[in-house]
């Protein structure tokens, strides 16, 4: 069989199983934030809004409050170790989730951009790899969640192996549910269930920045894979030649954008998860030190410890991961690239803002500034 215009058996689109969308990353992380009425969509309807302000009076204000109010009533020193550390780590998720709230409108945008950074040329070994990425940012979210709820579900256990002497979380109720094991059980189900309410907000507060430091270090990767496959094509015309250089440059300038929007929001959160962390631990380890906590009990303290590590870990080590790719190196293969370039065709004129305190030779990137939006082309 032959065909007049054989090219086209080799022309191919991408089918929707095919095409390469970043935002399925972040699904299982948004699913958890519709808990707290919190839709990333334009149109944000009223009861989204109303779900979202009745989620936070109850779970930021009201069962906040009962930690606080509890403090008033303690009648030794374990109550107040087994009380301290939730009140603080209520208190951070408070702070963290007001960021993520304030973030809404720019997550909005910053997917909008990520879908251009999907659309722009990629070979299928990078599709492929994207892709891979995408897959194990969902798990994350999957595994983060099971984690968080399973602390807490953790201490719900330790408090029903006490024979009604203790709740999950030393907070505060308006009557004695130590008095019967119906208001003992009833105290413990309304208290696991605020607990793992809370738990899925602090997934979001505490993995949704990392996500996208992750897809953003792949969308780089392709980038710099795109520099490096830059070359002067004597074939081409001099505005040809420079088309797929400037393309990636403003793809640069995107991704920049964005890390930026990511950069203020974990900056914040990183701080404020290190004095949390180790308030926690200090007065967490003194109960296991002082006391002599059951096996359970035991387990919970450890796995409550292991929470906290899991909250800071994973934002400090993309956020590095992301600067040391977009680091040094990265600019001296664009430069080298631009210089090779400028050679071939030397009456097309290039400005380069450089750090005037940077040596020649260890030249680095202006992440803070968008280094790449100082360069100009032109005649």
């Amino acid at each position: 069989m032959s065909s007049k215009n054989p090219k086209k058996l080799f022309v191919s689109k991408d089918t929707p199983a095919k095409k390469v969308e970043s935002i399925r990353a972040f699904g299982y992380i948004y699913f958890t934030l519709k808990f707290q009425g919190m839709v990333i969509t334009e149109e944000y309807r009223l009861r989204h809004k109303i779900h979202m302000v009745a989620n936070y009076i109850l779970i930021n204000v009201v069962y906040y409050s009962s930690y606080i109010i509890e403090l008033f009533f303690l009648n030794n020193l374990r109550q107040l170790l087994e009380n301290v550390p939730m009140n603080i780590c209520v208190t951070g998720c408070i702070l963290k989730f007001l960021v993520i709230l304030r973030l809404r409108p720019s997550l909005i945008e910053i997917n909008k951009k990520l879908e251009r950074l999907d659309s722009q040329p990629m070979t299928e070994k990078q599709k492929d790899k994207m892709r891979s990425v995408i897959d194990f940012c969902r798990l994350i979210s999957v595994g983060a969640t099971i984690f968080y709820m399973g602390v807490n579900l953790t201490h719900a256990l330790a408090a029903a192996n006490s024979d009604g002497s203790k709740l999950a979380f030393a907070s505060w109720f308006p009557y004695d549910w130590r008095r019967n094991a119906i208001r003992h059980w009833g105290s413990l189900f309304v208290q696991t269930m605020l607990q793992l309410q809370l738990a899925l907000e602090q997934v979001a507060n505490d993995f949704l920045g990392v996500l996208y430091l992750s897809i953003l270090s792949e969308h780089l990767q392709i980038i710099m894979e795109r520099f490096a496959n830059i070359h002067y094509d004597p074939e081409k015309t001099e505005e040809d030649s420079f088309q797929d250089f400037i393309q990636c440059l403003e793809d640069h300038r995107i991704i920049m954008d964005i890390f930026e929007i990511i950069q203020n929001t974990l900056s914040f959160t990183i701080f404020l998860q290190f004095i949390v962390s180790i308030f926690v631990f200090s007065t967490t380890g003194l109960i296991y030190l002082r006391f002599s906590p059951s096996f359970t009990e035991t387990v919970a303290v450890f796995v409550f410890m292991a929470a906290e590590i899991a909250e800071i870990y994973p934002s400090c080590y993309y956020s590095h991961k992301f600067m040391e790719k977009n680091g040094s190196d990265g600019l001296h293969a664009l430069l080298v690239k631009l210089d090779g370039l400028v050679t071939k065709i030397p009456e097309t004129s290039y400005h380069i803002h450089a750090d005037d305190a940077a040596e020649e030779d260890n030249l680095g990137w202006k992440t803070d500034t968008n280094y790449l939006g100082y360069i100009h082309v032109g005649k």
